[in-house]
């Protein structure tokens, strides 16, 4: 599933692994102040 998302519109909702085993997803956090990081890695 892919959607385009415009400036200050809504991330959907996602979980991904988080860094202590569990998920962790946007719904878990509303409400709360979040930054989310994304890294993208380069393979040559």
């Amino acid at each position: 599933m892919s959607a385009e998302l415009t400036v200050g519109s809504r991330a959907p909702d996602f979980r991904l692994p988080s860094s202590t085993g569990g998920e962790a997803g946007i719904a878990d956090y509303r409400g709360k102040s979040r930054l989310v990081l994304f890294f993208v890695r380069e393979y040559n």
